[in-house]
């Protein structure tokens, strides 16, 4: 129960609000300290046995009204308890200068305190306002006072002379307050200012750490494979430069030119696979200008470069109409469209009747881009391993295994991404990306 009570006292803390969590502590502190000083002015202030009564009715209902805001600033409602509390303090001292219209009155000071909690409590234009607000206020209940229809003073000193003092403590303090609130309210907007720009340098350092570790890991995993599939041919050239001198020795002229041959294969193989990677290492850094380009034109230059490998295969294109325009690197691009198509018609099968469709559908808020075919398909476990660097899932499959892992290289740079869906085996499989395009 202690716990809960003093849960409820503390103030309330309000998650990814730090606004409204400083705005509620300020408001919390200023509460008590209300309460505080009406239960002590109540009980301790000395005071005439004949208005005990009419104190209490005004004390008491102020302190009960002041625990329900407190109750209202823990449920969250932050400025609108600031503006009741403001309000509801004028109306005490309102309601007090009509028990004795009377600068005698403690209650005619009580409008200073009605300025700073508006100050504090909201801002530095309602300081200013409650100020005129007020000081029009106990001039209005002087002027009743002194026409007989409240309780008038009876002090020999003329009323006026109290109301322009107490107008001036008025103005002074709320140009005071005013301007401390400005510079607090500016010294906090600069800190958010600070915390929020701290805030985007760390979650700027933090992705680029991200993308180091993954460049490094990706640095790794490509000299891994480098290493290996130029050792291959490298390792046949040297063992066949062996054959070949035997043979020239034995005077065998038929293993002679078989052996320079496979030595042959082997070489173009290598020169190949460093064209590849030579390609592959330009994405990202040689790019041309980006220019808005219909996807059609893409298509028709993607199948122009892949048309002999098409009518080989007997291979049906049926493309879309009214297909977007993108904005990017045009021969990048078509160089995307070169690989999925040459990767979809290599990998036909003996599909009787081969067909490859590209078109683009809306993904979400993206705009995708597909090439589907109806060939041998992929199985799910491959899904990310086939746009891996040399990763071939038919190692006897012709091609070095870069063309796939180019494609996605240059769509990663165009802030797009690419996948691949399949069924399985034997399903077809429908290669994805996404492009900027035109709105």
């Amino acid at each position: 129960m202690l716990t809960n009570i003093r849960r409820w006292i503390a103030a309330p803390v309000f998650e990814g609000d730090d606004e409204k969590s400083r705005s509620a502590s300020l408001l919390n502190i200023i509460l008590w300290i209300l309460i505080s000083s009406a239960s002590i002015y109540g009980l301790f202030s000395p005071i005439e046995p004949a208005v005990l009564f009419r104190r209490a009715l005004i004390i008491l209902p102020l302190i009960v009204a002041l625990l329900v805001l407190k109750q209202t600033v823990n449920w969250g409602y932050v400025r609108p308890t600031g503006m009741l509390i403001v309000g509801l303090l004028w109306l005490t001292f309102t309601i007090s200068m009509f028990y004795g219209a009377d600068y005698n009155n403690p209650a005619y000071m009580g409008y200073l305190l009605v300025v700073v909690c508006a100050g504090l409590m909201l801002n530095w234009r309602a300081a200013i306002g409650w100020s005129l607000f007020s000081i029009l206020t106990s001039a209005v209940i002087l002027l009743l006072g002194q026409s007989g229809f409240i309780p008038p003073s009876d002090a020999n000193t003329p009323s006026l002379g109290f109301w322009i003092a107490q107008t001036l403590y008025i103005v002074v303090c709320t140009l005071l307050i005013s301007q401390a609130i400005r510079k607090i309210d500016q010294a906090f907007e600069n800190a958010r200012h600070e915390l929020a720009e701290r805030k985007r340098v760390e979650t700027e350092r933090e992705k680029i750490i991200k993308e180091l570790e993954a460049k490094n890991t990706e640095l790794e995993r490509f000299t891994y494979t480098v290493s290996h599939d130029l050792k291959s041919p490298l390792i046949t050239i040297s063992g066949f430069v062996g054959l070949l001198e035997a043979d020239a020795r034995a005077g065998n002229k038929e293993k002679f030119k078989a052996d320079l041959q496979r030595i042959q294969e082997a070489t173009q193989k290598m020169q190949r696979l460093l064209n590849e990677l030579l390609e592959l290492s330009r994405i990202g850094r040689l790019v041309n200008p980006p220019s808005d380009t219909p996807f059609a034109k893409i298509v028709e230059d993607a199948l122009s470069l892949t048309r002999g490998r098409l009518m080989a295969g007997h291979i049906k294109v049926e493309v879309e109409e009214d297909l977007p325009v993108v904005n990017g690197d045009r021969p990048r691009l078509v160089e995307v469209l070169q690989n999925l198509v040459d990767n979809a018609a290599k990998f036909m099968g003996d599909q009787p009747a081969p067909l490859i469709e590209i078109g683009a559908r809306k993904h979400g808020t993206e705009q995708m881009f597909f090439i589907k075919d109806n060939g041998i398909g992929i199985e799910p476990v491959y899904h990310e391993r086939v746009f891996g660097l040399f990763d071939k899932l038919d190692p006897h499959s012709e091609g070095t295994g870069v063309g796939l892992a180019l494609a996605s290289r240059i769509v990663e740079v165009h802030g797009g991404r690419i996948w691949v869906e399949s069924e399985g085996r034997g399903k077809g499989s429908m290669f994805c990306f996404t492009l900027p395009v035109k709105e």
